[in-house]
């Protein structure tokens, strides 16, 4: 992966962590901008249009999750990649930012190595690492990463962002099943728990859209795309 491509802003008001994550991230080649304020920092990532954003929870003017909401609610944006870097380690500050539309949550103090490396694990599923469009002919579908869209038997249909990425992953490979731990990580960018029934709403609302019959269930085990 070329990390000289990829822009990534750091949301925090503490200037000792901006400084200790700029660092790092220039030593492994991502182009970096950083933000102390909350308004501030949604004007610059409209103006850079960072592939991801590294956010703390705890900020003045805005808090975290309203960032996280105000930064999902930019058509030009669509794409950037959003990871909590907080202290707030309570289920329900992470069930919050989640429900906003973060990527990944991480818990401070972290080593950074390990923020390196699920930083990386994120820009891997970036759509300039994926292939634009997906066709699968048998089964009539065409989907578009670039905008977001899926054609069903030529008709166009649109999903909200985690629904379009789980549609988007069972498309990539027809046929294989994807655990529910597997689905959690590349998509949620958290370990899979047996009472979280995330993915389990996620999928009947994209059969809700799409019909029954293109994705099927692995009992006890997870999904897979038909072919």
């Amino acid at each position: 992966m070329n990390n000289t491509k990829f822009k990534i802003l750091i949301i925090d008001s503490d200037f000792q962590i901006i400084s200790t994550i700029k660092e790092a991230l220039n030593i492994e080649g991502f182009i970096v901008f950083s933000a102390s304020e909350s308004l501030k920092a949604i004007e610059i990532a409209l103006d850079k249009r960072p592939h991801l954003v590294i956010l703390e929870m705890q900020m003045m003017e805005l808090d975290g999750i309203d960032i996280c909401i105000e930064l999902r609610n930019k058509p030009e944006l669509i794409n950037t990649l959003i990871v909590f870097h907080t202290e707030r380690h309570e289920d329900y500050s992470q069930i919050a930012a989640f429900n906003a539309g973060a990527d990944d949550y991480i818990v401070k103090p972290v080593k950074m190595r390990v923020l390196m490396s699920r930083i990386k694990a994120l820009l891997k599923r970036h759509p300039t690492n994926l292939e634009k469009i997906i066709v699968n002919d048998s089964i009539g579908l065409i989907i578009d990463r670039e905008r977001y869209l899926i054609y069903k038997d030529g008709k166009e249909i649109i999903l909200p962002r985690k629904e379009f990425e789980l549609l988007a992953l069972l498309s990539a490979s027809p046929k294989k099943v994807f655990t529910r731990e597997e689905i959690s990580q590349l998509i949620w960018g958290q370990e899979f728990t047996s009472k979280n029934r995330t993915i389990d709403v996620h999928i009947l609302k994209i059969r809700e859209k799409l019909g029954e019959k293109y994705i099927k269930t692995i009992k006890g085990v997870g999904y897979s795309l038909q072919a």
